[in-house]
């Protein structure tokens, strides 16, 4: 047993003659996927779980489930290439053959990932088709927004039971987010990269429109305090430089994001299509154990989200 704490009886896991019950059988479909087997055991029910108040086990647990059910899709398309139809790709594996054999070379097996399956190279260029089938139709985008989760959103908090932590639930994190964010990249949390385009009226075209969407500064502590709780908890690079030559950012003593920023009065343009944005001298704020001022700063959009919002000009 992988998990003798969250199955003490030694209860068994998927297998692949197991079959749905009878009232959630068709004609069509009667085994369980790995997917279907997982999501079943994921689900919160009335009674106590033991899966879902295991924390960092139950973290390593939903791990190997993703990789079981990943693998299990891979080896489909492994053992399946008939029905993919991927003998058509006989002739560039001829092609393959004769000149891997003149270079004295083994050629290796060849693999197709279709574009169904999630991630392949497939699939990833027909989402940018279809992407910029939107851009041929409703012009280049203006804005890219991104929107990163944030763990103690009180929608996610109200739901924890315990003393479970926001990284204890990835299931609830997940199903919440998903209402507006739909990537997540197996490191860091969920976030959502969102391109908008704005009406004629909207376009930016000017410095001072610029200012309209995008502020680099700290907001006023009286004016807005539930703002600037928001910005210097969520939206604040680092400490980096001289205050932590530590951090992941530095490299050879140099921030690779460019941090911290210079002080500027107005927004300016720059020939590299980066505008430079205004970041006057402001008073410092405490972040955590250093006083912090608008040079680390991200520039952002506020769009009534206690979250990371961090946006760029196109």
């Amino acid at each position: 047993m992988v998990y003798p704490f969250l199955f003490p009886r030694g209860e068994l896991g998927w297998n692949i003659n197991m079959k749905h019950s009878e009232e959630g059988r068709s004609s069509k479909y009667t085994g369980v996927t790995q997917l279907q087997f997982y999501a079943y055991r994921f689900a919160m029910r009335s009674d106590f779980s033991i899966l879902h108040h295991s924390g960092k086990l139950f973290q390593q647990y939903i791990v190997d489930a993703y990789i079981k059910t990943e693998g299990s899709r891979l080896n489909y398309l492994r053992n399946n290439k008939k029905n993919l139809r991927i003998e058509h790709y006989k002739g560039l594996l001829d092609a393959l053959n004769s000149r891997t054999l003149n270079q004295g070379v083994r050629t290796g097996k060849l693999i197709i990932l279709p574009s169904t399956f999630q991630g392949s190279p497939r699939h990833t260029h027909q989402n940018y088709q279809d992407a910029m089938a939107m851009v041929r139709k409703f012009g280049r985008p203006d804005l890219f927004v991104t929107f990163t989760c944030n763990p103690t959103w009180v929608d996610i908090l109200n739901v924890l039971e315990g003393p479970q932590r926001p990284e204890d639930r990835p299931d609830i994190v997940r199903d919440i987010i998903y209402l507006c964010d739909r990537e997540f990249q197996k490191g860091g949390l969920p976030h959502a990269h969102i391109l908008l385009t704005l009406d004629t009226y909207s376009k930016i075209r000017t410095k001072d429109d610029i200012d309209k969407y995008v502020s680099a500064e700290l907001p006023d502590p009286i004016a807005d305090p539930t703002l600037f709780q928001i910005i210097t908890r969520c939206m604040i690079h680092g400490p980096c430089g001289t205050l932590n030559p530590n951090s992941q950012c530095m490299r050879e003593g140099v921030c690779t994001k460019q941090y911290p920023k210079e002080f500027r009065e107005k927004t300016e343009e720059n020939i590299n299509g980066y505008p430079m944005y205004q970041r006057k001298y402001t008073e410092s704020a405490r972040v955590g154990r250093h006083d912090l001022d608008n040079p680390v700063g991200f520039y952002l959009i506020t769009l009534g989200f206690q979250r990371n919002s961090m946006l760029t000009l196109m």
